[in-house]
């Protein structure tokens, strides 16, 4: 399947070039014109594949995981928008002179939702600029606004931007309309793309459950326990994420991504951090409340690449797939080295403390130990994770780095010191697993 949505997606665009080029129309322009026709094909079909790539569709979620997908979203909406500048700027020959016309007013609105997403719903501006996150936080308050709102309205503009852009294509490129092979591939692009946001914001059903218990962890985490609430019951993998949605008083009814910390072999569990205003009041859920959850997602699974020794590395509520991951792997009695590198400030952070007790004693194959950043403790690493750090814990628990997978899920000042020490290590990226929400 990931073979054939790549091969898809670099074909579509050439099929639509070729019925360009072949249509007597193009005979009588220059290189620069079909250059930017081809490169406006190119740009419409990428935009288009935006809403499908947004979709959560099952299989193709399966193939590539969707925290990857979303991440690849932000890069090639930036991408097909700089191809549609260079589309207008070529058509016009050097001279951009924007009107009121359909394909002005798409790109403009793509524009803007690109910005816009960057802002509100990546780390791309924000982590950089402790300015933009204040402002971010306080345009949020201002207009009253979620993440999860914010989101949605941007998904449904860009399917609002798409038919415009299908309407900017039929206008200004009909003397192309008698040609069967592009107005099939034209129409079937925007119906197909336009398809899968209907079934994404109307028609997806989840999975309803109810929650049974709600227990106040340390260090600002929750964990809810739930039980299904009808016949369904959700199926995933140690590892994988899944959108929750609550009814209950507490809390708006928004849907969040949440990695399941039970093993599927348990009851259904989900870890929580405080990290906002709606994350803050998950403690004050009721039992009995229900839960849909859509999923399961992502590939952040040893069981999709077994047979090899596991290195993980958690930063603060990162900590939550390890605990799926290795509560499956205690009940399956696996034999494989694994080495849990947790990564928190003290001691205070360290949540369920008997539990990975009780694990290291039932699976003698698994080594944990806590790095703390700012205290000194006993059968504990002092200090930042360092490659000094890592290598030192896997020679103890015998694991070779060219033999290792490894595994990461915390914040993004961490991860891009695992990137840095996986560089040092020599992991190629086949083994290099980890699981973000964000660009």
């Amino acid at each position: 399947m990931k073979k054939l949505c790549i091969f898809l997606y670099i074909l579509y665009p050439v099929l639509m070039i070729a019925a360009l080029l072949l249509h007597p129309a193009t005979a009588g322009l220059s290189s620069v014109r079909l250059g930017g026709l081809a490169l406006g094909s190119v740009a419409y079909v990428m935009l288009c594949a935006q809403l499908i790539i947004t979709a959560r569709i099952p299989p193709i979620e399966r193939a590539f995981g969707q925290d990857s997908l979303l991440r690849f979203h932000g890069i090639a909406a930036l991408a097909a928008i700089a191809l549609s500048f260079v589309h207008a700027f070529e058509i016009h020959w050097g001279l951009f002179t924007p009107r009121l016309r359909y394909g002005e007013v798409a790109l403009a609105l793509f524009v803007v939702l690109t910005v816009l997403a960057l802002f509100f719903m990546s780390n791309v501006i924000t982590g950089r600029w402790k300015g933009a996150a204040a402002l971010q936080k306080k345009l949020y308050a201002a207009c009253q606004l979620s993440r999860y709102h914010a989101q949605l309205l941007l998904h449904n503009l860009m399917a609002l931007a798409v038919v415009i852009l299908f309407f900017h294509l039929a206008v200004r490129m009909k003397q192309f309309w008698d040609n069967g092979p592009f107005a099939a591939l034209s129409v079937l692009c925007c119906v197909v793309s336009v398809a899968c946001w209907i079934w994404h914001i109307f028609l997806r059903k989840g999975c309803a459950y109810r929650v049974t218990e709600v227990i106040r962890e340390g260090a600002g985490m929750t964990t809810l326990r739930l039980e299904p609430a009808g016949a369904k019951v959700f199926d995933y993998m140690p590892g994988q994420f899944a959108y929750f949605r609550f009814h209950d008083p507490a809390l708006t009814e928004e849907s969040h991504p949440f990695t399941l910390s039970s093993s599927p072999k348990e009851p259904l569990a989900v870890t929580i951090k405080d990290l906002g205003d709606w994350s803050s009041r998950v403690h004050e859920i009721r039992p009995g409340s229900l839960a849909e959850l859509d999923g399961p997602y992502g590939r952040f699974s040893p069981l999709l690449y077994p047979d090899r020794p596991s290195v993980f590395i958690a930063g603060g509520v990162g900590i939550t797939p390890m605990m799926s991951i290795l509560h499956d792997a205690c009940l399956r009695g696996t034999k494989e080295r694994m080495l849990l590198l947790w990564c928190v400030r003290s001691r205070d952070d360290l949540i369920r403390k008997e539990e990975w007790t009780g694990l290291q004693k039932k699976l003698p194959s698994l080594t944990i130990l806590p790095v703390l950043s700012r205290e000194e403790a006993e059968g504990c690493a002092h200090g930042h994770l360092s490659g000094d750090i890592m290598k030192r814990a896997m020679a103890q628990c015998g694991i070779r780095p060219e033999d290792a997978a490894f595994y990461y899920c915390g914040p993004e000042p961490l991860r891009k010191t695992v990137s840095r020490i996986m560089a040092e290590l020599h992991v190629p990226s086949d083994r290099f697993h980890e699981e973000r929400f964000s660009l």
